[in-house]
C-alpha cells in the first residue's frame, strides 16, 4: 500500500461525528501493522471546515464524484478494513494532504 493511493475502506462501525461507511480514503503513512489515511466524503459542504482539501474525479484518482479529503480525521486502520484499490492522488495533492497534516499536528 502506497502513501497517495486510494481505497475503498471499511468504516461501517464509526462512533459520534466520525466518518462511517464504506467510503475512499487516501493512505498518508503508516507503521506496526496499522495504515494512516484520510477519509473521503462526497458532502461537499464539508470542504467549509479547515484541515480539507477538494478532489476532483479524474482517470487517475478513480473518484465518481467531486470529494473532500477529510485531514482533520486522520485515522489508523487494521490492513482487514482495505477491500481494493481505486486509484492514486496527484504528488501535487499529496503534497497539499501532508502540508495539512503538519499544520493540524502543529509540527511547523
Amino acid at each position: 500500500m502506497k502513501n497517495g493511493a486510494i481505497w475503498l475502506v471499511d468504516l461501517t462501525d464509526a462512533k459520534g461525528h466520525e466518518q462511517r461507511g464504506m467510503r475512499p480514503a487516501i493512505i498518508v503513512g503508516g507503521a506496526n501493522g496499522l495504515i494512516l489515511v484520510v477519509p473521503l466524503t462526497s458532502s461537499m459542504s464539508s470542504a467549509r471546515f479547515s484541515h480539507t482539501l477538494t478532489i476532483s474525479p479524474d482517470p487517475h484518482n478513480g473518484l465518481d464524484v467531486e470529494s473532500v479529503a477529510l485531514v482533520f480525521q486522520i485515522v489508523a486502520l487494521d490492513r482487514e478494513r482495505f477491500q481494493h484499490r481505486i486509484g492514486a492522488i496527484s504528488e501535487q495533492q499529496r503534497l497539499a494532504i501532508i502540508a495539512l497534516i503538519r499544520d493540524l499536528l502543529n509540527l511547523d
